[in-house]
């Protein structure tokens, strides 16, 4: 059945509408897209490359979802990065062949331990810019068939999240989404501000070496992150 796009749109815009569960917005919005395509999980990231980690995840539908969207946060490589790097659906049917483990080397040997075997990663836009990434995910790998329902998907997402935006902008008592999103990462950006400080170090350097930390220790971001904050872990330019 042909994906009804208005409707979609519709059911999307009465989601962000309902300010009363604000805060389960993004969980709500990934369960409405999860069941259109044949896929197995949705990630949603906010990308702003004006901020330091250059993204951050709003929601996920499932646990595999958090955990590929924490992967690409943590190394800083995958294809919700590259498709939102060169504003093009990056779709990858197969995570262990070679293209994929060449171009994504560290992302596609940590996210095979999940079983997730294929991503589809469509950037949301409104014009030419760019807002986010919308991350499909399988446990078996194959192409994505329904490539023009995804990308509706994708623009409906991206135009109800744009216009919750316009009217937080309007209404002050409601959160932005980098604000709900940050909800996700904030134990990161309060490290990213003390090892800034601690070492004299940009913020974008500083992310650098809270992601080396943890791949080298296989600690997730948000872990490290806390240690920072707790000032249980102290990082030096060495780490």
């Amino acid at each position: 059945m042909p994906l009804d796009r208005l409707r979609l749109i519709d059911e999307l815009a009465t989601i962000v509408a309902d300010v009363e569960r604000v805060a389960e917005l993004p969980q709500r919005v990934c369960d409405t897209v999860v069941d259109l395509l044949p896929i197995d999980g949705v990630g949603l990231s906010l990308m702003n490359p004006d901020i330091a980690g250059g993204r951050t995840l709003l929601g996920a539908s499932n646990d595999a979802g958090v955990e590929i969207e924490e992967l690409q946060y943590r190394l800083g490589e995958g294809p919700c990065v590259s498709a939102f790097a060169d504003n093009q659906p990056v779709l990858v049917p197969d995570l262990q062949a070679a293209d994929a483990t060449v171009r994504w080397p560290m992302f596609t040997r940590e996210v095979a331990q999940l079983g997730v075997r294929a991503i589809f990663a469509l950037p949301l836009r409104i014009g030419a810019a760019g807002m986010g990434v919308l991350d499909f995910h399988r446990t078996r790998p194959g192409p994505l068939l329904e490539v023009i329902e995804a990308l509706l998907v994708a623009d409906a997402v991206a135009v109800v999240l744009f216009n919750y935006q316009l009217r937080q902008q309007q209404t002050e008592s409601l959160p932005d989404l980098y604000e709900l999103s940050r909800l996700q990462h904030e134990q990161v950006h309060l490290a990213i501000g003390m090892v800034s400080g601690q070492l004299d170090i940009p913020n974008e350097q500083a992310i650098d070496l809270l992601r080396a930390y943890a791949y080298e220790h296989g600690e997730r971001l948000n872990d490290v992150a806390e240690q920072v904050v707790e000032r249980r872990l102290r990082l030096t330019l060495d780490s």
